[in-house]
């Protein structure tokens, strides 16, 4: 069998084998998915209903803005709408994500450099990153967006006609409803690959000629999205926070590519081996390259992977209202290396050693992750069966006391994540309740927005210790006091009696419950329970 005809097939196995972990479980947890899937099912209720809408708008209220972080939850919003069940409507974006992630890098390579497709291969092993288990969907969307706008691009560039310009502006208006960062990387390899055609065109007159046009496209197609991120920024203020990173830490984790780590701390000792794949190809390519002095326009991608690790190293902690920065930018000059690595003329046994390196990295790190995201799935089923106990149109506070989770048998589901921290996500997603932890309507980056007076964030911490910790603290016995008459009906609990037990914030929390509430649901193992206020 021809080697192009190995390398499809290799691809789109290993494809199947992406989507595998996604479909193998009820739940595919991860740390904000819950929440983001709360707020769809949230915002297709303001639409469903006068009655709920009316009981929703006394704790939140709608972000009229255009911001990104919204692709997500309209997309979930509509799959509420159409009927389907919370934890399909999750699992069909995130199979959208990891689909587009995969055929928009396969598409943009094509389009680049058909001969180095079987790299495309290679960036699979990217598709599921820290970031996306923390369930920063947007974000990771915009990655798989960014790889589309450069490949229609690429397919365009020579040939624009008024449909196609509005294709394009809609991919860049689509990318900053994700995320910026895939937005302004989109920027970063079109113009880069446009500088370099524009050098090659000919004679200066020509080259200008050709700038002006592509130029002209450029900014039409971009100007919407330009506007709407202006404005964002003029809004959200140009705020910095440093990173508490050192420069060695940073060359660390981007060595190691600690960013492929998703489930388990043990695949920190695998990831740098992805890395090392990396390198090799780099010292092949250069090898080559320096021996055949053959280089070319498509070059400029190594510019453009330079910028990118200046990106990554000089980047703020935080940026007008996004933090975690250091790990979301950490794939990105692997990814824009990886195009770069596509354009090379590598002999078949190079290719065919990737693509069995590549085979062999994936079944090493889904040996590792499949079963932690089987334990996850096992352990948040008896989570959300706290549902169950819950009516509708009432106010409910989560407090999670084992943030990387347990099964009934004590194993622990995740090393890597605290993906339990908002897991109550998947119990309002199946009613018409407010939680009190969404995290979204606080930070003011997200379709809603709690009302002031009865803001869970600023009135049920005690002495600046919040319900998000390990373990939680709260007093949620007062809170009607503090607010406008708003009360907390029921308080789900996860792991309550387990290591944090004779901790001194679970023994208030366990005496504002005997206090005030009374217990009306235990899980089948114990580990979930559910508490109503007393009459």
């Amino acid at each position: 069998m021809p080697l192009k005809s190995i390398e499809r097939l290799i691809f789109f196995l290993l494809l199947a084998l992406h989507l595998a972990p996604l479909w193998s479980v009820r739940y595919f947890l991860t740390i904000d998915g819950p929440c983001h899937l709360y707020n769809a099912k949230v915002l297709a209720d303001f639409s469903a209903s006068a009655d709920l809408r009316d009981f929703y708008e006394s704790w939140v209220y709608l972000n009229l803005r255009f911001e990104p972080n919204w692709f997500s939850h309209f997309f979930m919003k509509l799959g509420f709408a159409a009927g389907i069940p919370a934890f399909l409507n999750e699992k069909l974006l995130q199979t959208f994500y990891v689909l587009s992630f995969a055929l928009g890098l396969r598409f943009a390579i094509k389009k680049l450099a058909p001969k180095g497709v079987f790299l495309s291969s290679l960036g699979l092993l990217f598709a599921y990153h820290h970031v996306f288990q923390m369930g920063f969907y947007n974000y990771s969307l915009s990655l798989a967006g960014m790889f589309w706008a450069f490949g229609y691009w690429l397919r365009c560039r020579d040939a624009w006609t008024t449909g196609r310009q509005i294709g394009l502006a809609a991919l860049f208006l689509a990318l900053f409803f994700c995320h910026p960062v895939g937005l302004l990387f989109s920027f970063l390899l079109i113009g880069s690959v446009m500088l370099a055609q524009g050098y090659r065109a000919g004679a200066w007159a020509e080259r200008l000629q050709y700038f002006r046009q592509q130029a002209v496209v450029l900014a039409l197609t971009a100007l919407p999205t330009v506007v709407l991120f202006g404005e964002y920024l003029f809004a959200k203020g140009l705020s910095f926070r440093k990173s508490g990173d050192s420069g060695t830490q940073m060359w660390s984790e981007l060595a190691r590519l600690t960013s492929l780590c998703t489930m388990m701390e043990v695949e920190r000792n695998w990831t740098v081996g992805v890395a090392l794949l990396f390198l090799a190809l780099v010292v092949a390519a250069f090898w080559t390259k320096t021996r055949s002095r053959s280089w070319g326009w498509t070059d400029i991608l190594l510019g453009a992977f330079l910028v990118s690790l200046f990106i990554y190293f000089k980047q703020p902690g935080s940026f007008a209202g996004a933090g975690i920065m250091p790990i979301r930018l950490q794939m990105l000059p692997y990814l824009v290396l990886l195009l770069w690595l596509a354009t090379l003329d590598f002999p078949k046994w190079i290719q065919a050693g990737t693509m069995a390196g590549v085979v062999a990295f994936s079944a090493l790190f889904w040996s590792i992750r499949l079963p932690a995201h089987w334990r996850a799935s096992e352990a948040v089923a008896e989570y959300a069966s706290c549902a169950a106990a819950i009516p509708d149109k009432v106010s409910v506070l989560p407090l999670s006391f084992d943030h990387n989770g347990q099964l009934s048998d004590g194993r622990t589901v995740s090393t890597a994540m605290w993906l339990f921290v908002h897991a109550a996500g998947y119990i309002g997603a199946e009613k018409s309740i407010v939680l009190l932890d969404n995290y979204e309507a606080h930070t003011h980056n997200f379709p809603l927005f709690w009302r002031e007076q009865r803001d869970p964030y600023v009135f049920l911490p005690k002495d600046d210790v919040g319900f998000e910790g390990q373990p939680p603290r709260a007093e949620f016995l007062n809170y009607k006091a503090k607010t406008n008459n708003a009360n907390v009906d029921y308080v789900v609990t996860w792991c309550l009696d387990k290591k944090f037990k004779d901790d001194l914030y679970t023994k208030e929390i366990k005496e504002q419950l005997e206090r005030g509430y009374e217990l009306v649901f235990s899980s089948e193992h114990d580990l979930g329970r559910v508490y109503r206020k007393s009459r």
